[in-house]
């Protein structure tokens, strides 16, 4: 099998206020402090096996510098670890999308924030999948 590069390519990215409506309203959540990942299994326009967003409230974080940063660094880790998921869904033949909402009230360091991050992927592909 070839090396899986770590990247976040357009198609595995979930756009589209319908379909981003659709997984908040209906999709099943697990929520580890302070990121809340809500999923649901769907199909999806594209080949990738799960397709994500990232949302960080402006209600909790005024300043659009720490909105961007926390963002940023939820994107960097989801990037890293998503491979194992990616091959679990490729095998039961299923397509998810994700989206992951950042609840604090302060900036959290990159470390705590992506064992926050696996954990609940974890949690949540144990649940559903």
């Amino acid at each position: 099998m070839p090396e899986q590069r770590n990247t976040f390519p357009k198609s595995e990215r979930l756009c589209g206020s319908l379909r981003i409506k659709e997984v908040a309203t209906t999709g099943k959540s697990i929520h580890e402090p302070p990121i809340r990942l809500t999923g649901k299994l769907m199909p999806l326009p594209t080949d990738a096996p799960a397709q994500a967003a990232f949302a960080v409230p402006s209600r909790n974080l005024k300043r659009a510098v720490d909105r961007n940063r926390i963002n940023r660094i939820m994107r960097e880790a989801f990037r890293l670890h998503k491979h194992a998921h990616y091959d679990r869904l490729r095998a039961a033949g299923l397509q998810c999308a994700w989206l992951f909402t950042y609840q604090g009230k302060a900036r959290i360091p990159y470390a705590e924030a992506s064992a926050r991050l696996t954990r609940a992927l974890e949690r949540w592909m144990q649940q559903h999948v």
